[in-house]
């Protein structure tokens, strides 16, 4: 019976670990009508000013997720602290170690100690920019389209 129990047990949690995963990198390049069925009404809209006016952006924000915008189409999807999203295999509080076994070398790093990686070349190159805490764990994902 135990047997039994413990087999239901983890073919239900893995049911709900696949039915909870969503492939956020399928986001970008949604219009709003697919967004707005993937996403739901967004909580709060706001415009991020860029160094010039031709990097203003809409952000849609929701419950620790961001979907900014460029010509009615997703360009980028941030997770923040509060997010329990996986962006390209990296979730919120994973450490430097891991998000380097999964990935690999950095791109590159930014001044701000971010680090970018490549996660997928395909009709566009899509890039992951991954920022740290002082706890050296994962505090901030963005995924974007790197040709921007």
């Amino acid at each position: 019976m135990k047997l039994k129990f413990t087999v239901l047990f983890f073919l239900f949690s893995t049911l709900l670990l696949i039915a909870e995963t969503v492939e956020y990198s399928s986001w970008i390049g949604m219009g709003p009508a697919e967004a707005y069925e993937a996403f739901g009404p967004p909580s709060h809209i706001y415009v991020h000013r860029g160094e010039s006016p031709e990097e203003d952006t809409v952000v849609f924000y929701r419950e620790g997720l961001y979907l900014f915008w460029f010509e009615n189409r997703v360009w980028q999807v941030r997770a923040d602290r509060t997010s329990s999203a996986v962006l390209g295999g990296i979730r919120i509080g994973d450490t430097a170690d891991r998000v380097t076994a999964l990935l690999g070398k950095a791109l590159h790093s930014g001044i701000d100690g971010s680090q970018y990686y490549e996660i997928h070349r395909g009709a566009y190159p899509l890039r992951l920019r991954v920022l740290y805490g002082p706890d050296s764990t994962v505090d901030d994902l963005y995924l974007y389209r790197g040709d921007f």
